[in-house]
């Protein structure tokens, strides 16, 4: 499978090198975005030692690779506590290490070139109050659109629908392995290819294997997130409830579970994993009628024979979880048959369950984010520039790692201010004592992702 390679954007900055760093090591504010380059907020770091028992416990149930066919379709992470006391324990953090991992190169190192793999990523930042599967399929198809698999699925296709000797003389134009080639419509017309011809062939072979007709087009011709669009009046792609202007949910579950499944098919990938995100914004305003709708719903996309989705077993659905949306949802689980299939329940089988960080661990979480920017390398695995009274006071009481690396942003940029080369406790407690409100007492601010 091609990956087409993204730039970086990330630059030094000379302000922190007095510190030892290219660049403030902790994200500034904690909201990811997992379409950026900047390492601090797509996942890039993250210290795999303080959860490895987890990683591993994830790879069992889901990334199996020398079993990935047989992976669970459903699973659950969690964390310990409620809704508000559960947030920034770093469950977001883990699905962005596994989509990271996942998606460098759609699973060709994880699963020894054997398999292609998507992960496709769904949050929910505010609630929704209706039409909730629906909303779930777009927030995913708008995460498609955005990851770069359409382009690269569509790189690989257009380079199987050339001949041999062809393939090769685009993918090497003018001496430059580039997989990105085959989508240049003017390095095609050089080599003497006809990109509406190509593009009207695959679309042909797509509609042969289940793709409907409209979105093979808009696919063969990368144009499917404008197709997307054309069914909004205002052309904006926001997978969040509007009253009016919906019509694009009418066609959502049937776009990812129907005509992706079948064009990633196409395209040779294996199988997926859907990372449902934020989930207790999506069940909070459900009624006990509607939890049970979108249940049921849930699970005739996901694991229920109805779609192409679970007639190749393609997508493997991961939720993150804690007690009280467990609690909302128990009982629709019930009735829609999901408790026989994975259990709502974080000593099942199918659970990761996530605690809250012990200090040497929120320690390796600190070093992971200091060693990405370190000037000198030499300095890797240590706690420059603190000193050991400042990482004791950095960490004491803020295990936590969403309030750990927010208060540790705080810290290094107050002392970026201050020109010291060392920050010690006196500097951490000037620091968060000139932050206010302090990211130690305001636990509920700011949202699970930046970790």
């Amino acid at each position: 499978m091609i990956r087409l390679p993204r730039k970086s954007t990330t630059t030094g900055n000379p302000l922190y090198h007095n510190l030892g760093f290219r660049d403030l090591p902790f994200p500034p504010e904690p909201v990811v975005n997992l379409y950026s380059d900047d390492p601090r907020r797509n996942g890039t770091i993250y210290a795999t030692a303080p959860v490895q028992d987890k990683i591993n416990q994830f790879e069992q149930l889901l990334v199996r690779p020398n079993d990935f066919l047989n992976r669970v379709r459903l699973a659950y992470l969690w964390s310990m506590g409620d809704q508000q006391s559960s947030r920034g324990m770093g469950k977001t953090a883990l699905l962005r290490y596994f989509r990271q991992r996942i998606n460098k190169d759609w699973g060709e190192t994880e699963f020894n070139d054997q398999f292609a793999a998507v992960v496709v990523y769904v949050s929910f930042p505010s609630q929704v109050d209706r039409r909730y599967m629906e909303q779930l399929a777009l927030s995913a198809l708008i995460d498609i659109c955005r990851s770069g698999v359409l382009d690269s699925s569509r790189a690989a296709l257009r380079y199987d629908h050339l001949p041999e000797v062809q393939a090769d003389a685009v993918l090497n134009h003018d001496g430059k392995t580039d997989p990105g080639n085959s989508l240049n419509d003017e390095i095609l017309t050089a080599h003497l290819i006809d990109p509406a011809k190509l593009d009207t062939g695959i679309t042909q072979d797509l509609i042969r294997k289940g793709v409907s007709a409209a979105a093979a087009a808009a696919l063969a011709r990368g144009t499917f997130e404008d197709y997307l669009r054309s069914f909004r009046r205002d052309g904006n792609l926001e997978p969040l409830y509007v009253p009016r202007d919906t019509k694009i949910l009418d066609y959502s579950r049937t776009f990812l579970f129907n005509d992706i499944v079948h064009y990633l098919r196409a395209a040779r990938f294996a199988g997926g994993y859907l990372f449902i995100d934020d989930v207790e914004n999506l069940v909070d305003l459900m009624t006990r009628r509607t939890s049970i709708e979108f249940a049921k719903e849930f699970a005739l996309c996901t694991v229920r024979p109805g779609y192409a989705n679970t007639a190749h077993n393609f997508f493997s659905n991961v939720l993150t979880t804690h007690q009280q949306v467990a609690t909302k949802l128990s009982q629709a689980w019930n009735d829609a048959g999901l408790t026989a299939i994975a259990r709502l329940d974080p000593s099942a089988t199918h659970s990761i369950e996530l605690p809250l960080p012990r200090t040497d661990q929120a320690r390796q979480i600190v070093i992971a984010h200091l060693d990405h920017y370190r000037t000198d390398p030499a300095d890797n695995g240590s706690i420059k520039p603190f000193t050991p009274d400042g990482m004791d006071e950095l960490l004491r009481g803020r295990h936590l790692p969403r309030i750990l690396l927010s208060s540790a942003a705080t810290v290094v940029t107050y002392a970026t201010s201050q020109s010291v080369t060392s920050i010690d406790a006196a500097m951490v407690k000037a620091a968060l004592e000139s932050n206010s409100p302090s990211p130690r007492l305001n636990v509920t601010s700011g949202i699970d992702d930046a970790v």
